[in-house]
């Protein structure tokens, strides 16, 4: 008796046949709102559709729901059909309608599980959507028979197209780029130019992929919206990073401008022997750039916290600052060690001052302004 009433219980269930068209090419080409509910209800969308565009894949799909509802319907059955859509744009408002559709169409048709019918495209967007609303049965893909994989890879060819051309972030770099250098190269032919083209494209290809490698163009968006701690730590970062590119450069200058340069160009055996001399060169010309830009960093990050009252970073920062002070010094002694000018005296004096002094100040801001307020406000 029990096995007769379980067989029952299952026999009675209503299984839901669930159309779903996340691109609302329904609700597009026919106007029909959404859900739709019922047999007829069902046909008369499924027709509507296919004779405004006979090519559409949601059409078969919606056809392929009606074949499997006759179907449990003539196994004896009990089943609901419906069709529900998102949006044609897409995205998270397109699965949050068709969530609230399902949420609708099962309280309304008190069915227990679901056959999921789409075409084939979206059904891993979808299934996320589903799950926690009502059992999965099972899925159906539906694909015209005469394309196969090719409509499913026109399918995705046409939506990255559509992505490179509509949705802004993919076509700044689509067509944007392109269109420049299009451009460019109109300009050089009315100047008779042409000759420059490919070394005007490399450029414009090469300042498109810093701007896009370094967010500058999400950067440059977002300068309107920055506090003032973000301004000051800007410009820091800036003025401090052109201050390294202008020191490097100097100390390669230097280095190509050597007489050990022109040994090592002459003969590669004597590169190690001169390696010494050319890091010495190059650290002797180029540490004051290198070390103020370090300074402006260091200096802005710590303006910006003390905007926003963050003490403990501005202390810290302040450390940072006097330990880039001290080492100055035996690092430019280092550096006329290398290149044979620098007194060794000197040399490890500086290093010993800095380091006491480094320790001094490290001990000095740690108890009166992080460790002697924790004990004040005990």
């Amino acid at each position: 008796m029990m096995n007769i009433s379980n067989k029952r219980k299952k026999k009675s269930s209503k299984v839901l046949i669930l159309c779903i068209d996340r691109d609302d090419d329904l609700g597009i080409k026919t106007t029909i709102k959404t859900p739709v509910i019922g047999l007829k209800s069902c046909q008369n969308a499924a027709i509507k559709l296919a004779m405004s565009d006979p090519e559409e894949a949601d059409a078969n799909a919606i056809f392929a729901s009606i074949k499997t509802y006759n179907e449990l319907i003539k196994k004896g059955r009990q089943c609901e059909i419906c069709i529900v859509t998102g949006l044609h744009s897409g995205g998270h408002q397109s699965d949050e309608k068709i969530r609230n559709e399902i949420i609708t169409v099962v309280n309304k048709t008190k069915s227990k599980s679901a056959i999921i019918v789409s075409d084939g495209a979206d059904e891993m967007y979808l299934l996320p959507v589903i799950q926690g609303l009502i059992p999965i049965i099972s899925i159906q893909r539906v694909v015209i028979k005469h394309s196969g994989a090719l409509e499913d890879t026109y399918s995705i060819l046409g939506k990255y197209l559509k992505m490179l051309i509509f949705e802004k972030r993919f076509s700044k770099i689509a067509l944007g780029v392109p269109g420049i250098i299009f451009l460019s190269w109109a300009f050089l032919g009315l100047f008779n130019l042409l000759d420059q083209a490919i070394t005007v494209t490399l450029g414009i290809l090469g300042l498109a992929l810093i701007i896009r490698g370094f967010d500058l163009d999400r950067l440059t968006m977002d300068l309107p919206k920055l506090q003032l701690s973000s301004y000051v730590r800007l410009f820091s970062i800036i003025g401090g990073f052109l201050v390294i590119i202008v020191g490097t450069l100097f100390g390669l200058s230097n280095i190509v401008s050597s007489g050990a340069f022109s040994q090592v160009f002459s003969n590669p055996s004597n590169f190690f022997s001169s390696v010494p001399e050319l890091v010495g060169l190059f650290t002797s010309t180029s540490l004051v750039f290198i070390w103020t830009g370090l300074g402006l960093f260091v200096s802005g990050g710590m303006l910006s916290n003390w905007i926003s009252n963050k003490n403990r970073r501005v202390i810290r920062g302040a450390v940072v600052l006097f330990t880039l002070l001290f080492l100055y010094f035996p690092l430019q002694q280092f550096a006329y060690i290398l290149i044979g000018q620098g007194n060794m005296f000197i040399f490890i004096s500086s290093l010993v001052f800095g380091l006491a002094a480094t320790f001094l100040t490290v001990i000095f801001m740690y108890q009166r302004y992080i460790n002697y307020p924790k004990k004040r406000r005990r």
